[in-house]
């Protein structure tokens, strides 16, 4: 009777709490970013609306008026495309400093995963004798099929299971 016995890895769950707490932060500072930039441009737009009305009333006719206001089009435009230029940039920033939290967290996981992998088949090439693995994903030889019952057996090495149907492909 054979048995195998994989160890779970260590897993840490404080790295999950750190990563999701890295994640708030940075989208967060981003949050913050674009705020700031909010309050200048309601600054900025307050003291211009105040020159133009004071502009307006010092006018002397209704042309005048008129023309101011027309004069404010092209540069209404060219500070609307420079707002979302700012927010496309704290955009940016911000997805790419998420995109390296994100990275390395599934790092982190996918490390655990293969050295879990990378256990599991040791023990196989141990247990087997004849499998060979390249990569923690891949195994070259499929094992033989046995018509001897396998046992179960958990961490601590009690027989969780054994016997059962031995016919399976």
């Amino acid at each position: 009777m054979n048995a195998v016995v994989l160890n779970q890895p260590e897993v840490r769950q404080e790295g999950n709490a750190i990563a999701a707490y890295e994640i708030v932060t940075k989208a967060v500072a981003g949050i913050e970013k674009v705020v700031e930039l909010n309050v200048q441009t309601v600054k900025t737009s307050l003291s211009e609306q105040q020159a133009l009305v004071n502009a307006a009333l010092s006018s002397v006719s209704l042309d005048q008026v008129i023309d101011l206001q027309f004069q404010q089009v092209p540069a209404a435009m060219k500070k609307t495309c420079a707002y979302w230029g700012h927010v496309e940039d704290i955009a940016v920033d911000t997805h790419n400093e998420l995109a390296g939290v994100l990275q390395d967290s599934v790092r982190d996981y996918l490390s655990t995963l293969f050295s879990f992998f990378g256990s599991a088949a040791s023990i196989g090439i141990a247990s087997a004798g004849r499998t060979t693995v390249t990569s923690p994903l891949a195994i070259d030889e499929p094992p033989a099929t046995r018509n001897e019952p396998v046992a179960i057996l958990d961490s601590s090495g009690n027989v969780v299971s054994s016997g059962g149907r031995t016919d399976l492909h």
